[in-house]
Parts: C-alpha cells; sequence; structure tokens
C-alpha cells in the first residue's frame, strides 16, 4: 500500500466537514500530496494535513 499520493493534475474533490453539515469542496494544485489511510482496486483513502477525508481516483493521482 502507498503511504501517500501525488496528484498529476488540478483538481476538486468533495469532503463532509462534519456529519450533518453540507458537502464541502477541497482545491488541490499539481504535485499536492495526500496521506494514504486505505487502498482499494480504483480509489484510495486519503486525508489532507487538516484531517479531512477524501476518496481519490487512481486515475488522479500517482504513489509518491
Amino acid at each position: 500500500m502507498a503511504e501517500a499520493i501525488k496528484f498529476t493534475s488540478d483538481v476538486v474533490l468533495k469532503y463532509q466537514p462534519n456529519l450533518g453539515e453540507e458537502i464541502a469542496e477541497q482545491e488541490f494544485a499539481e504535485g499536492s500530496e495526500l496521506t494514504v489511510l486505505q487502498e482499494w482496486d480504483d480509489f484510495w483513502l486519503c486525508k489532507n494535513d487538516d484531517g479531512q477525508l477524501f476518496n481519490v481516483r487512481k486515475s488522479l493521482a500517482e504513489e509518491s
């Protein structure tokens, strides 16, 4: 399993800040890195430095 990923292009991902809150968007620039928590066939479960969680499609990033 990868420990971190790096985006291969600019991307906007959605996340839920807290249960019951509306969905928010987070922009990531090409080269931004996230920590990998879990890996599946087509996605990684990742978190950023603020602890926000994202499901990242493997076609959007590469292992770093």
